[in-house]
């Protein structure tokens, strides 16, 4: 519930404007599902009856975390695979080193809004 004239805010990953239809399945495919979503969270939140909306690109944030997720992974490698097993310590560096290439590429964006209702 939000008042009048509250404000709700929320980070979203999403694809970044103006992809090809390649680049936007790719984007699909390595984000996680709201990727896939073809309207725009500005029109959303317009329908939905908010004003006043703010964008803020927290991308390269996003980027220097998913990094860091990364080399920490790497480093712990060893022990992480005695706790979680081969195969899910090697999917989750696949993962992340395709989401750090994604943001490099500018397919994905991770994003701020905030609107007032």
């Amino acid at each position: 519930m939000l008042r009048s004239y509250g404000r709700a805010a929320f980070y979203t990953i999403e694809a970044q404007r103006g992809l090809s239809a390649a680049q936007r399945r790719r984007a699909s495919l390595i984000g996680p599902p709201g990727v896939a979503v073809r309207t725009t969270y500005p029109g959303l939140l317009r329908s939905a009856g908010f004003t006043e909306i703010d964008v803020v690109d927290v991308t390269s944030a996003y980027l220097a975390t998913q990094r860091r997720w990364l080399a920490a992974t790497l480093q712990h490698e060893e022990e992480l695979r005695s706790a979680l097993g081969d195969d899910a310590v090697y999917e989750g560096i696949k993962r992340r080193r395709r989401t750090v290439d994604a943001i490099e590429e500018g397919l994905l964006l991770r994003t701020l809004y905030s609107a007032t209702r």
